[in-house]
């Protein structure tokens, strides 16, 4: 299959009826991510992270939230930051993964992603006083900071690491075309030419990347670090959506949580799952843990 030719959702992939079944639910989604950009850029509160205000005694952690490939600080997380701020936690945001395009990140080398996260906890840990972070990450966003856990010596520094659709076990590059077509801006990315040299995160999120041998040689979890994972059978990105989970061993607490174990008819797919009020109330809970 060419990247620049990719089969199309409902018309020319292998499973048509699900495609069909499920094409109102991915529309939803569609539009859901292009609302969130508007507000993202009218909300001027909404807009800025909590730096000034300190941190309650009740939450003594601040929340950082990472989105996920061809997502910003803004956008992915208009749910989730008011929800926070309701229920008394401070909320920080950055945008990693700067590559040539001043809207949509996620697009850069994922180490050096890992690392633009590290040098934003010791600034978030620095300027508010705390000992450590929750870490609460979509996508790429939920995988990426596994690398900065286990290979930079972030564990010590993170309490709850909670994955929304995370990719944790890579993703094909199927789901990558179905994850463009849902973020406005991101189709005419991908089409400006080979998808190496315009995202260089591409390849590396793909299942069979030399990356993502060695961050599974790294090890699922660390030392000390409370994960949960939350993932949705309609997953149209990370296929199959199994892969979001990750296998605790050694000790480390993982929960791994299914979106339709709690609502069977919720058909929630990828692209939707930061706004989805029942993931965020389990985000909610994980943090409170």
């Amino acid at each position: 299959m060419s990247l620049l030719n990719p089969k199309i959702p409902g018309l020319n992939s292998e499973d048509l009826v699900k495609d069909i079944t499920e094409s109102p639910h991915r529309l939803h989604s569609v539009a859901q991510a292009g609302w969130a950009g508007f507000i993202s850029t009218v909300d001027v509160d909404g807009g800025a992270d909590d730096w000034d205000k300190p941190l309650p005694k009740e939450h003594p952690r601040p929340v950082v939230l990472v989105h996920g490939t061809f997502g910003n600080r803004g956008y992915t997380w208009t749910s989730a930051t008011p929800l926070l701020r309701q229920n008394g936690y401070r909320v920080f945001r950055l945008d990693y993964g700067q590559y040539n395009n001043p809207v949509i990140f996620g697009l850069g080398d994922i180490k050096k992603s890992a690392k633009q996260l590290a040098e934003f906890v010791d600034e978030v840990l620095r300027r508010t006083g705390a000992e450590q972070v929750d870490m609460v990450g979509f996508s790429q966003g939920g995988m990426m900071p596994r690398y900065y856990l286990n290979a930079l010596g972030g564990g010590p520094k993170v309490r709850n690491f909670i994955g929304i659709s995370p990719s944790n076990h890579g993703i094909t590059a199927q789901g990558l075309m179905n994850l463009a077509r849902q973020i406005p801006g991101a189709k005419e990315l991908v089409e400006q030419g080979a998808v190496g040299t315009v995202i260089p995160a591409w390849p590396q999120l793909q299942h069979d990347h030399a990356f993502q041998k060695a961050l599974a040689d790294l090890g699922e979890t660390t030392d000390g670090v409370r994960y949960t994972v939350i993932a949705t059978q309609y997953d149209d990105v990370v296929t199959p959506y199994t892969s979001c989970a990750l296998n605790g061993g050694d000790g480390h607490y993982v929960k791994n949580i299914v979106l339709q174990d709690i609502d069977p008819n919720d058909h929630t797919p990828h692209v939707s799952m930061p706004y989805n009020q029942t993931v965020l109330k389990e985000v909610l809970k994980a943090l409170a843990s």
